[in-house]
């Protein structure tokens, strides 16, 4: 284990008082202890800033200024904040495996040309029950890079001097990381750990605005991405195909077949099974509450 090793967690957060303490439990009872905890909020409305500071736990550092700048920016303000070799995503309602950051580090340090990596996640609902399995792959091409996310992203961990240099794009909130990954694909070296190491939450609830509103950013990266602007026909595709989800989306959503949407992204898991068959004790305490 790499425990003398100092690693930044680094949660923006919003309105996230339902799941708050399920996410700082798995945090602090990592088998890794070297890190810091950066959480920005980002004008919080609930208790999530009180539940944080009910955590009496010096590697926490809460950060207030009572504005909502969106996700781009905290996420920026948190890498210019850290002090860890490396950075690690994670958001206010995931749960972590008790081992995710040994793991990824452990990685990070025998594989030192690695600049980012991420994982599979089971996926859970509102009431930590299992969902399905999402399997992570890196598209093996820019042009699959292009139709699908390259990493689930709070699953991911790298260099801090990485994601120094990179950051995210402010302008694009909902596909902030979509934008990442491909304006740094091509100078980077990005791998994955098949196993899960996160529970991943998305609860079979379609959000269609904000759905919609991420394909709309989206089209705004292919607008403007230098691939596709020497590809006019290319581009002119994915921004058709962007379009025709959107209607897909509404159409879906009219007939209320939206969690048959929603279930589609995600493997079944075989059986009836829950937070309690996977081998990590946090998680099954958690499972019983």
């Amino acid at each position: 284990m790499n425990d003398n090793i100092l690693v930044s967690i680094a949660i923006p957060m919003f309105n996230a008082e339902k799941f708050l303490k399920f996410t700082l439990n798995s945090i602090l009872n990592q088998s890794h202890t070297n890190f810091e905890l950066i959480i920005t909020d980002d004008g919080s409305t609930d208790k999530s800033v009180e539940i944080v500071k009910s955590f009496n736990d010096s590697r926490i550092k809460l950060y207030v200024d009572g504005l909502n700048k969106g996700i781009s920016y905290r996420l920026n303000q948190q890498i210019d904040l850290v002090k860890g070799k490396y950075f690690i995503r994670m958001d206010a309602d995931d749960i972590m495996f008790s081992n995710r950051l040994e793991k990824q580090i452990d990685f990070l340090e025998n594989n030192p040309d690695v600049d980012v990596v991420g994982s599979s996640a089971v996926i859970i609902g509102d009431l930590n029950e299992v969902i399905g399995f999402r399997l992570a792959q890196i598209p093996p091409s820019y042009e699959d890079a292009l139709k699908t996310i390259t990493f689930i992203h709070p699953t991911v961990a790298g260099k801090t001097e990485w994601f120094k240099k990179y950051k995210y794009d402010e302008e694009l909130i909902g596909a902030e990381d979509f934008d990442l990954w491909l304006r740094s694909r091509e100078n980077s070296v990005f791998k994955i750990i098949e196993e899960p190491l996160l529970f991943y939450r998305d609860p079979l609830k379609f959000k269609l605005k904000t759905y919609l509103f991420r394909l709309k950013q989206q089209r705004k990266i292919f607008r403007k991405n230098p691939y596709l602007t020497n590809h006019p026909f290319k581009q002119k595709k994915m921004i058709l195909t962007s379009y025709l989800k959107s209607n897909l989306a509404l159409l879906i959503n009219t007939v209320g077949l939206d969690n048959y949407y929603i279930a589609r992204r995600n493997k079944t898991l075989a059986g009836n099974i829950s937070l309690q068959d996977y081998n990590d004790p946090l998680l099954k305490s958690l499972a019983k509450k």
